[in-house]
């Protein structure tokens, strides 16, 4: 039996269904929670400035920044163009056009916004809507279906994050993916605290997405499905959602995607540390591509960009955001002399919930580290560099203090921070609920120009599944040129222009995900793998686009090898892999091993240069055969803090 149950009290009930008879078919147990939550995220981040005047939804009605629910309507013309309906229930202007919707329903293209605010963020729900009567939603144009949408970056605010009522008719990337989607009868869906930039804490974020779910089906109606979209950090917490709380998003479309923020935090604090070195250290510069991995016709670039956008991620008194951990009131922000109890600005920070924090110093356990990783190792192997030009770096990269601050010693992880990031799926695994959720990542290629979204975390989080379920069936890699860069990329003799050639692509990708998660939910077996990869449909394959004649190679995505996808877009690693780790870059922390000549062949050391490599690791080095410390497999999924 299904139903809606209104008007209970904060608190802990049970519920029982009965027939008219008083035969009683079952009971369920169910908490009410306050709509500002939490739920299971547990204590909830402290300081924390509302923005909901910056988002024109008023003066905050009380300390969990709530605000009382809007509803605005706009109508779209024939470009396009949405336009305010100042009155709804009025005569329709001349230039309204229709929307046909994927159920083959012709309504008057008529979006409704529903603004408010849910586990103190700002949400806006947008819907095909052509009103009849005041104060009642037509459902007609609906399709039963949702798209909600993750937004990009990484970043510690100590704040509700603003989101202004456009956000719905958003474009992204060369395409406007919201009004296309209203258009076909999808609900559309944003919220403040599902933008990494804003909350880089995925349990919040899918404390979140639960409780605007379970709004959606008290106000609209029970979904089919919801389908998550986004790029970059939007892809991490549709990632980390889809592992972490299954249920919540049937299926996902990442672009530019990485697994997590833990492991994305290593390979940009590589980065950085690489950076820094290269510019104290211009006579090494030639040879950056051979540490850092990275491939970049402007050499350094990528290393340089994360250094530059993400680096302070790890930078307790300040974070990657301005003003400091998005804090208007500077006095509240942590500063080691003045203030050392204030808000800490890192990425660990703000999941101090999941990591725990030290009880000496009131920072969370960080799992960030790099004892014994010998940058450069696989390119020394190459003899694309010295022995000489190895040791040098290795002996200068220096590491993190408690702060984030750059200092000589190599940093060290914090043990039950490292044991926690694993257990409780802070790391992405490929475990959880990633391996029963569709999968239909695209990645708009952009690398020779330095773009940070490098196309090997596709392969790595295909590695994670393998490495959890044994198979990645549920999981299919596009690669597309990104539009802005084709003269860097070399792509200037076209067919059709890049950008309307993504904009179908996108189009195409949305309608394919919703063929598959239609027949899967049209089947009442139970979600296992094998159903997911039984309904597949035939054209999600992995596929790359020659857009200088248009045409589509459906090839297996792989790190390197043969093929027309890889010579199209060829994939190059991260620091940590050209220092001989995993595809799957899932070690945080590496297991020592006593050095050993035999590990450099055909490198070979003088005695004077073994002494060195000595000291520079007297610990010993990586032995990436092994699992990292403290690596272990996910404790399970919907876990409570």
């Amino acid at each position: 039996m299904r139903g809606v149950v209104s008007g209970l009290a904060e608190g802990v009930y049970k519920l029982e269904a009965r027939n008219p008879a008083g035969t009683a078919y079952g009971t369920l147990g169910v908490t009410n929670h306050p709509i500002s939550g939490p739920m299971f995220s547990g204590t909830q981040l402290s300081p924390f400035e509302c923005r909901t005047s910056e988002s024109g939804m008023g003066t905050p009605l009380d300390p969990a920044c709530s605000a009382a629910t809007r509803y605005d309507w706009f109508y779209f013309t024939a470009a396009g163009t949405p336009k305010p309906l100042a009155d709804p229930l009025g005569p329709r202007p001349a230039d309204l056009v229709t929307a046909t919707t994927i159920d083959g329903k012709t309504v008057p293209f008529i979006v409704r916004v529903e603004s408010g605010t849910i586990n103190r963020s700002i949400y806006r729900i947008a819907v095909l809507d052509d009103p009849a009567e005041a104060g009642k939603w037509n459902g007609a144009g609906w399709n039963q279906r949702v798209v909600f949408r993750f937004g990009e970056s990484t970043a510690a605010q100590y704040n509700q994050g603003t989101l202004q009522l456009g956000e719905v008719f958003k474009a992204d990337a060369v395409d406007q993916q919201s009004i296309r989607a209203l258009e076909r009868g999808f609900a559309y869906v944003v919220s403040s605290l599902n933008i990494n930039k804003v909350n880089a804490n995925d349990v919040v974020a899918a404390e979140t997405a639960t409780m605007i779910r379970e709004h959606i089906a008290k106000a609209y109606g029970l979904p089919r499905w919801v389908v998550g979209m986004g790029g970059s950090g939007g892809a991490i917490q549709q990632m980390l959602i889809a592992q972490n709380y299954p249920g919540i998003l049937d299926g996902i479309m990442p672009d530019a995607a990485f697994p997590d923020v833990f492991g994305t935090a290593m390979a940009v604090s590589d980065c950085r540390l690489l950076n820094r070195y290269f510019a104290a250290n211009p006579a090494l510069a030639p040879y950056r591509q051979a540490f850092e991995g990275h491939l970049s016709t402007m050499l350094g670039k990528t290393c340089a960009n994360w250094d530059a956008g993400n680096g302070d991620a790890v930078l307790a008194t300040s974070g990657s955001v301005t003003p400091a951990c998005g804090l208007n009131d500077s006095s509240k922000v942590y500063n080691p002399a003045t203030n050392p109890t204030g808000a800490r600005c890192t990425v660990y920070d703000i999941n101090a919930n999941t990591l725990g924090r030290d009880p000496a110093t009131g920072a969370a356990r960080r799992p960030l580290d790099n004892v014994g990783v010998q940058y450069g190792l696989e390119s020394l192997r190459k003899m694309q560099i010295t022995a000489a030009q190895f040791l040098d770096l290795n002996e200068g990269i220096g590491g993190y203090d408690a702060d984030g601050n750059i200092v000589l010693q190599r940093t060290v992880a914090d043990a039950e921070g490292l044991a926690r990031s694993y257990t409780l799926g802070r790391i992405g695994s490929g475990a959880g609920g990633l391996a029963t959720v569709p999968i239909l990542s695209l990645h708009p290629y952009a690398e020779p120009g330095g773009d940070i979204h490098t196309i090997y975390n596709d392969i790595k989080i295909r590695e994670q599944l393998k490495k959890s379920n044994g198979r990645a069936d549920n999981q299919v890699i596009w690669l597309f040129p990104n539009p802005q860069l084709a003269q860097v990329l070399g792509f200037t003799s076209q067919v059709v222009p890049l950008s309307l050639q993504l904009k179908g692509l996108l189009v195409t990708r949305l309608t394919l995900m919703t063929t598959w998660l239609d027949a899967i939910t049209g089947d009442p077996a139970a979600l296992t793998a094998d159903k997911v990869a039984k309904y597949k449909p035939a054209d999600a394959t992995d596929s790359c686009w020659d857009v200088s004649n248009g045409a589509r190679y459906q090839e297996e995505a792989t790190m390197s090898g043969a093929g027309k996808c890889n010579t199209l877009y060829p994939k190059t690693p991260a620091p940590r892999m050209v220092a001989g780790g995993p595809v799957s870059d899932d070690i945080l922390k590496c297991q020592l091993k006593p050095v050993d000549d035999a590990d450099y062949a055909p490198a070979v050391f003088s005695a004077p240069e073994k002494l060195r490599l000595q000291a520079i690791f007297p610990q010993g080095v990586c032995d990436f055969g092994k699992p990292g410390v403290g690596q272990s497999a996910l404790k399970g999924t919907w876990l409570k803090y």
